[in-house]
């Protein structure tokens, strides 16, 4: 009676294993639209809210042309990170980074403080990945 049992019980455990493998989802109607919105909806977005490093600020007589050289050599000693010229008057702003957390920003600012000194994490609009 035992080993009866046991092959039924066996029987039962190794049917329902194998019928795991045959999943179907039923879809609620319209989900696949609210889906197609939701990518479209992300695809505009091009700034977020995170963290850049400033490196340095010029104001004045041939600032222009300074920040553009700070630039030139911050790309040369770091060509994987994107980096940004800005100008609101009087200043010339080179921020370098998109990153989404404060940690991500302060990981970088260690490599990158070694070679500019007084670079430091401030929150701006990055690119949206």
């Amino acid at each position: 009676m035992k080993r009866s049992s046991l092959l039924v019980f066996v029987f039962l455990f190794v049917s329902s294993s194998w019928a795991q493998g045959n999943v179907h989802y039923d879809i609620e109607h319209g989900i696949k639209s609210v889906e197609s919105q939701y990518i479209k909806s992300w695809q505009k977005v091009k700034k977020m809210d995170g963290f850049r490093i400033q490196i340095t600020s010029f104001a004045g007589v041939n600032s222009k042309s300074s920040i553009e050289r700070v630039a030139h050599q911050f790309q040369q000693q770091f060509p994987n990170t994107p980096f940004q010229i800005s100008y609101s008057e009087p200043n010339f702003r080179l921020r370098v980074g998109n990153y989404a957390t404060k940690l991500e920003a302060y990981k970088a600012l260690q490599a990158i403080s070694l070679s500019f000194q007084g670079a430091f994490v401030l929150k701006d609009q990055i690119d949206f990945k």
